[in-house]
């Protein structure tokens, strides 16, 4: 149906389908979609702060990618290994859900098998991505690859919000976990066709002593886990509470999802131009400072102003998550040394560690605060609220542990309107 010039091209024709495919099978438990599955199998917040976190926290399992590799002849076997085990539960939900099987128990224990092998599968698919994809190609290609899982999103916002809104409870669910077993199935497909590097080591030992003792990787390891645990605390709560306590239609969270994606793809293009110039951690610290902001709506949202609220949310988290998601990965691809695995590891542990304990601290605290109200200077406020606003503060203080991170980056200026758009449009010299 295809044809390529060279396995290069053939592999990024595929890491660009199986991201779409990816992407939509990790939105089946993430944002409005989370709210409605966990409504549907009757879960406290405790739980929904512990499915939001378990694909992160179990990251942390990758410690033991080593002993897992000596399962396997080759990488890819590990990669399709782990794509099974990780998809196929995802695709029981949908007859968990036929068979009036609503308790949440099912629910967290399917989220928590793919969890574990789903570590794995990134880890492997990191390492291996990073070997792929050349250097030189990253920026334009990560560019490129962002923007088509960005209309992923909007096709599968829109389908699921519409489901949600007009044919309410067990058929509209049927149809979420029946977009996330169609992706689950591509996403196994499109993996087997991909060309994976083997080990560079018949029996390769993974330490992560290294990347402790690089004392730059360690700051940015400190940063990438203060912030996770920031963003796990209260995850899961903002569409929640706009759900719960201000009435929300699922109608405006779908329009809303589905204006980050558009918005993403023209952010997604004009940073893949920019970061060259300016650097991952400079664009990175950026989108930190937009998403901070953004939490401000939260604090201040009401009934009366939910939805204007809330699609200004969608503005901001198009501009402020596509400069993380396109920084993110690329900087720690750029602070890895060659041993990719063991530093790749050592991410992934810090970010599993401080998530788990972010999730855990946010969910006990949300299952205490969520009857809860508080008064300021007369105003009365819900109880999560106070939970947005220690979000607030841990966001703005990872932007000052960033700066300690030395990487390349070139400062921005505002030289007016039509220089700007020259000096991000024309060819790199």
């Amino acid at each position: 149906m295809f044809s390529f010039s060279n396995s290069y091209d053939k592999n990024k024709f595929l890491i660009i389908i199986e991201g779409m495919s990816s992407n939509m099978l990790s939105l089946g438990i993430q944002g409005f979609s989370l709210t409605a599955l966990a409504l549907y199998f009757k879960c406290e917040p405790f739980w929904i702060s512990v499915i939001t976190t378990l694909p992160l926290g179990l990251q942390l399992l990758q410690i033991f990618m080593g002993q897992y590799y000596q399962f396997f002849k080759t990488k890819k076997q590990a990669l399709i290994f782990s794509a099974i085990a990780a998809c196929i539960p995802m695709c029981s939900l949908f007859f968990i859900v036929l068979f009036d099987l609503n308790d949440y128990r099912f629910l967290v224990g399917v989220v928590f098998i793919y969890s574990i092998f789903s570590a794995f599968l990134t880890g492997i698919w990191t390492s291996s991505i990073g070997d792929i994809i050349k250097k030189e190609d990253r920026s334009s290609f990560f560019s490129k690859r962002f923007t088509l899982i960005s209309l992923s999103t909007v096709f599968f916002s829109y389908i699921v919000s519409k489901a949600l809104n007009f044919t309410p409870g067990k058929p509209s669910i049927l149809i979420l976990t029946g977009i996330v077993t169609i992706s689950a199935i591509l996403t196994i497909l499109f993996l087997f066709f991909h060309d994976i590097p083997n080990f560079k080591e018949k029996r390769r030992k993974i330490t992560i002593s290294a990347p402790l003792k690089d004392s730059n990787f360690f700051n940015f390891l400190t940063f990438i886990g203060l912030w996770t645990f920031s963003i796990e605390f209260t995850k899961p709560y903002f569409y929640y509470f706009a759900v719960l306590h201000l009435d929300a239609s699922y109608k405006i969270l779908g329009l809303s999802s589905s204006l980050t994606a558009i918005l993403s793809i023209f952010t997604f293009f004009i940073y893949g131009k920019l970061v060259e110039r300016i650097g991952y951690k400079k664009l990175l610290s950026f989108g930190i400072g937009v998403t901070t902001y953004v939490v401000i709506f939260y604090l201040l949202m009401t009934k009366e102003t939910v939805n204007s609220l809330i699609m200004l949310d969608a503005v901001g988290t198009a501009i402020g998550w596509s400069a993380i998601n396109l920084s993110l990965f690329s900087l720690l691809l750029e602070l890895s040394s060659p041993d990719r695995d063991s530093y790749t590891i050592a991410y992934s542990l810090t970010v599993g560690l401080l998530g788990l304990l972010g999730a855990f601290l946010g969910g006990y605290l949300a299952n205490f605060l969520q009857s809860k109200t508080f008064s300021i200077f007369g105003d009365t406020y819900a109880g999560l609220k106070l939970m947005f606003f220690i979000s607030l503060f841990l966001r703005f203080y990872c932007m000052l542990i960033l700066t300690k991170v030395r990487a390349y980056q070139k400062n921005l200026y505002y030289p007016g309107f039509y220089p700007s758009i020259v000096y991000i449009l024309r060819s790199r010299r």
